[in-house]
C-alpha cells in the first residue's frame, strides 16, 4: 500500500487532494469510515485502524486510471484466485502445497480447508474460490482466443472442484447468485426471461445435488445456530440505534456439548447492524449500491471489449460479495475496499471519457477504440482520409458512445439506497424468523 501511494505521488500527472473525492462512492466510503470512527469512540486508536482500509481504497481508485492498469488488477485477482483453488484441490491430489491442510480438512470432517491466515475453514475457501467460476469466464473465455480460454476453463474447472470439495452451502448459492447476474447482464429480456425460468427450475434442482444441499432448514444446527445469532445482533441493532461500535458486538449460545461459547455472526450485514447500527448498515450498502450503479449504467462502446470486459468482471464482483455478505463475515475485509475501490477508478475512467469527448467534439475525426493495450495511431482509410485508432485505455478521443453521466450522489440515490438499505433489514428480518425450505 505505501509503494503504491508512493507511485501515485511520483507519477507525472502527479497528485491532488480532489483526486479524493472524484466518484460517488468516495463520499459514502468517507462517510462510512468516519461513521465508524465516531460510532466505536477511542477516537484516536480507531481512526488509526482505518487507515489500512481508506489506503486500500483509494489507492486502487486513484491508481487504476486507466483501463490498462484495471486489466492489470484483475489479471493478479483473476490468476490469483486459480492459484488458490490449485492450492486447495492439491491436498485433495495428494501433493499438499499447503502443509498442514489435510490435517486441517480432517478437523472439519472431510471438508476441505487451507491451512493458511484466510482459508482456515471451508466456508471462507468456498466462498473465496467460488467467484472465480463466473469471474474465469468472463476474464478469459468470453470473446477471447483459444489459448486464453483453455485457461479459462481450466481455472474453472479447478475453482468448481475446490468448491466441491468445500462442501459450504453458502458458497454454493453465492457462485450461482453471481454467475446468474453475469448471464443476465445486456442480454435481451426473452433471454433474461428464460434463463432466471431455467435457473429457478433446473437450476435448483441442480443445487440440491451438491454435497449437503439435499434440505436447507432452520432445524439444522448450523442454520439454526446462525438463526439465534442474527436474532441478538438484530435486538443490538435496535436497542443502540447507532451499534456497539467496530468489531465490539459478540454473540455467545449455549449449548449442550460445549456449554457457553462466542460465534460468529455469519453474515456481513448482521455484523455491520450489530456493530455499526443502522447509519453503518445504511452506509455499508450505500457503497456496494454506489458499485452496482457504476457498472450497470456504464455504456461501453461495442467495439471496446477491454471496457466491457471489466465491467463484466466487477458486475461478478460485486455481485458475489453482495450474496457472500448473506452468509459469512466479510464487512471488515480488505476485498470490500477494494472491489468499491475499483468500481470507483472504473467510474473516473469511464465517465472522464465523456469530457474527453465533449472536448474533443468539434475535431473531425472519427474514433475506433481498439482492443490491444497498444499505443493508438494514424492509419490511412480507403478514401484517402485519417482515422486516429485508440488504445482502450487512452482517453483523449473518444466515441460518444461511452456513456456514464452519473457524477454526484442526488436525491434519487438516497431514496434507492434507502430502499435497499430497507429490503436488507427485512430479508435479515424475515430469515431469521421464518426460514424457508427449498
Amino acid at each position: 500500500m505505501l509503494l503504491a501511494f508512493f507511485g501515485i505521488w511520483r507519477r507525472p500527472e502527479g497528485f491532488k487532494l480532489d483526486l479524493l473525492l472524484k466518484s460517488p462512492a468516495d463520499y459514502l466510503v468517507v462517510a462510512y469510515l468516519l461513521w465508524i470512527i465516531y460510532t466505536t469512540g477511542d477516537y484516536v486508536s480507531t481512526a488509526k485502524a482505518m487507515i489500512p482500509f481508506a489506503g486500500f481504497y483509494f489507492a486502487s481508485a486513484i491508481g487504476l486510471d486507466s483501463l490498462k492498469r484495471m486489466s492489470t488488477f484483475l489479471n493478479c485477482w483473476v490468476v490469483g484466485l486459480i492459484v488458490v483453488a490449485i492450492f486447495g484441490i492439491s491436498t485433495e491430489l495428494g501433493f499438499e502445497l499447503a502443509p498442514g491442510s489435510s490435517s486441517l480438512t480432517a478437523s472439519f470432517f472431510g471438508r476441505l480447508a487451507l491451512n493458511t491466515w484466510i482459508y482456515n475453514n471451508p466456508n471462507a475457501l468456498g466462498h473465496g474460490v467460488v467467484i472465480i467460476l463466473p469471474l474465469a469466464y468472463f476474464w478469459f473465455v468470453w470473446k477471447r482466443g483459444v489459448l486464453l480460454r483453455t485457461l479459462g476453463f481450466f481455472g474453472i474447472a479447478a475453482g468448481a472442484y475446490c468448491v466441491y470439495l468445500t462442501q459450504s452451502k453458502g458458497a454454493y448459492l453465492c457462485g450461482a447468485a453471481a454467475a446468474t447476474a453475469g448471464l443476465l447482464f445486456r442480454k435481451a429480456r426473452y433471454v433474461q426471461v428464460f434463463l432466471i425460468t431455467v435457473m429457478m427450475t433446473a437450476g435448483i434442482g441442480a443445487l440440491k445435488l451438491l454435497p449437503r444441499m439435499e434440505s436447507l432448514s432452520a432445524k439444522e444446527d448450523g442454520i439454526e445456530g446462525r438463526l439465534m445469532i442474527w436474532q441478538l445482533a438484530y435486538n443490538a441493532m435496535q436497542s443502540t440505534f447507532s451499534g456497539e461500535g467496530w468489531k465490539r458486538f459478540e454473540a455467545w449460545i449455549e449449548t449442550e456439548q460445549y456449554g457457553l461459547i462466542k460465534k460468529a455472526t455469519h453474515g456481513s450485514y448482521v455484523n455491520v447492524g450489530a456493530d455499526l447500527g443502522y447509519p453503518g448498515l445504511f452506509l455499508f450498502v450505500g457503497i456496494l449500491y454506489a458499485c452496482f450503479r457504476t457498472v450497470l449504467q456504464t455504456r461501453p462502446a461495442e467495439d471496446d471489449l477491454q471496457a466491457q470486459r471489466i465491467q463484466r468482471a466487477l458486475l461478478t464482483l460485486v455481485s458475489g460479495y453482495a450474496a457472500s455478505a448473506w452468509m459469512i463475515d466479510r464487512a471488515y475485509h480488505t476485498d470490500y475496499f477494494f472491489i468499491a475501490g475499483v468500481c470507483a477508478a472504473y467510474h473516473r475512467v469511464m465517465s472522464g471519457r465523456i469530457a474527453s469527448s465533449s472536448e474533443n467534439s468539434e475535431e473531425p475525426v472519427s474514433a475506433e477504440v481498439s482492443d490491444s493495450a497498444g499505443a493508438g495511431g494514424l492509419t490511412t482509410g480507403g478514401d484517402g482520409g485519417q482515422t486516429l485508432v485508440l488504445a482502450a485505455e487512452s482517453a483523449d478521443v473518444v466515441p460518444r458512445d461511452f456513456s456514464l453521466s452519473w457524477r454526484r450522489l442526488g436525491l434519487g440515490d438516497m431514496t434507492l439506497i434507502a430502499v435497499s438499505f430497507y429490503a436488507v433489514v427485512y430479508c435479515w428480518h424475515y430469515l431469521m424468523t421464518n426460514f424457508i425450505q427449498i
